[in-house]
Order: structure tokens, then sequence, then C-alpha cells
């Protein structure tokens, strides 16, 4: 897989409140871009990656009909930013590219999905988010950021969900549509993405999403060998020549391993797309969403 083409500009974007210091909100827009990439299997029409979807959107309640415009108001209830894209990305793709079966569509999920009203850098649930992309496309695949705090039964019910391929532990899953009518297992291999997935970030093992910096590089080296098309990590490699934010042993750790597509968020970048040495691509999709449609030469 190889990402040809992404657009400077934003097709568009989604409003939404962010918690800034002081526990106060301030009005934020989430960008939405496209690009186009070629290797997708056959039965993969798109992808759609996101990360640190760190905001709410404020949904008036049910009852408002019967209130005052200004008790209305009041009682807007806050739904996840991540709750309320996936119905909106979908409504996108069937008016910009109507031949795109949001059924044929995979969501890759960098991790950090939870925000809290006034309160910055809020950790929690982020299970609502996966369901709502579930609900919306084909399947779904992603890590968890540090602030994400799924408990044992959001893990139980992430990791029995069909089209749901959670990797709360280093892994390399094949993800894709499920299997249409006899086929053999090479071709139905064919059809799946070879997705690789590192939570968390390097720091102490005693809090929540974290693993020691010598275990964390050990685990992408791994990955790596096992060639995997692309890799999902939360925490971003650091590249200070171009300005850009990040841990930069992993980004080491990157290019002595072999070319791959790097998606990852926690860190904000405001260049989305680098080539590494090695030719590895790395995608920073913190704060914003990409549509990755296939490229039809």
């Amino acid at each position: 897989m190889k990402i040809l083409r992404l657009n400077d500009q934003p097709i568009e974007s989604y409003d939404y409140l962010k918690a800034i210091p002081g526990g106060e909100v301030a009005e934020a827009q989430l960008p939405l871009y496209h690009g186009r990439v070629s290797g997708l299997p056959e039965g993969i029409d798109a992808l759609i990656v996101a990360s640190d979807l760190q905001g709410v959107v404020p949904v008036p309640r049910m009852e408002t009909h019967t209130m005052t415009a200004d008790a209305a108001a009041k009682s807007d209830t806050d739904v996840l930013l991540g709750v309320m894209l996936p119905a909106h990305v979908r409504l996108l793709l069937e008016v910009e590219w109507p031949e795109v079966d949001p059924d044929r569509v995979g969501v890759l999920l960098c991790g950090d999905l939870y925000a809290r009203r006034g309160k910055r850098g809020a950790s929690g649930n982020p299970v609502p988010v996966w369901l709502a992309f579930r609900e919306a496309f084909g399947w779904v695949a992603g890590v968890d950021g540090n602030h994400d705090l799924t408990d044992e039964a959001g893990a139980h019910r992430l990791h029995s969900g069909e089209g749901i391929h959670y990797m709360d532990v280093p892994a390399v899953i094949n993800a894709g549509p499920p299997p249409g009518g006899p086929a053999s297992h090479a071709a139905a291999q064919s059809q799946l993405l070879r997705i690789a997935g590192l939570g968390g970030i390097i720091g102490r093992p005693d809090k929540p999403n974290r693993l020691p910096e010598k275990h964390y590089l050990q685990s992408v080296n791994r990955l790596l060998k096992q060639q995997p098309d692309c890799l999902l990590l939360h925490q971003s490699p650091g590249i200070p020549e171009l300005g850009l934010m990040g841990e930069p042993l992993i980004r080491q750790a990157l290019e002595a391993g072999p070319e791959t597509v790097v998606f990852c968020g926690h860190t904000h970048w405001d260049t989305s797309l680098v080539q590494l040495n090695n030719g590895t691509q790395v995608m920073n999709a913190d704060s914003k969403l990409f549509i990755l449609t296939r490229y039809i030469s």
C-alpha cells in the first residue's frame, strides 16, 4: 500500500468543542482531508483514518421541544466527537464518492477518542466511538491512546464484535470484508489488509497505556519484521529537522525496518504526511480525519 496523493486543503471541517486550560471550552473545527492510495485489496474501496478525536458535540435533549429557547440551550448533552463523526463522514462519501460502498470501507483508529467538557486531557471510555464507526462502515481496526480507558467489559465487547479488530496488545491482524461464498484460502487472504498495531506511549508502566522505552521499541521492531501493509501507532515519531514533534527513537526504529505506511497521532503536526529515509510513509492524524480512496489509473 502507498499513499500517492494527499490534498493540502480539507474537503470540509466538522465543528466541535474542545477543552482548553482553565476549565474552559473553545470552538474548534476538525479538518477532513482526501487522499488517494494504491495497493488496497480488492475488497476494500477506501480507508478512513482518525486519531485524537478529543472533543464533544453539544446535542439538544429530546425533551427540549417543550422548553423555552434559553432553557433548551442549557439542556444540551455532550456527545463524543467520534460518536457524531461516522454518520457525517458516511454521508460525505455518498455525496462526493458515490462509487464507494460504505460496507467496503475500513476505519483505522489511532487512539485518544475520549473527551470531557472543561477538562483538558481527560481520560475515559472510547468504546462508543468504536461502535459508532463500526455501525457506519464495514470494519474498524485500531489501538488505544494514553487517554483511552477501556474496562474489561468494554474490551470484551470490542473483541467479540464482528468486524472490530481491537489491538490492546501489540498484534498483526488481517482486516477486510467477510468472505462471501466459497473461496480458496489464498483468494480470501488477498482480500484482506495486513495491519500491525501498537497502542499507548513510551512512559512509566504503572500508568495506563504506557510501556518502558525498551519494550516499546522492541514491539515496533517485532511488528515491522512481520511486514504489515501498515502500522498503527498512537505515539508519533519525532522528525526534528522538519519541526515535527514526537519521539525520535520511534523514527529510528521505523527507518531500521522494511518500508511500510505508518498511521499515528498523539502529537500534532501541521504537515500530515512525510516520507522517511527508507521509504516508509508516516501520516499523522492527530485531530484530523482522512478519507483515502482507491487510486484508479
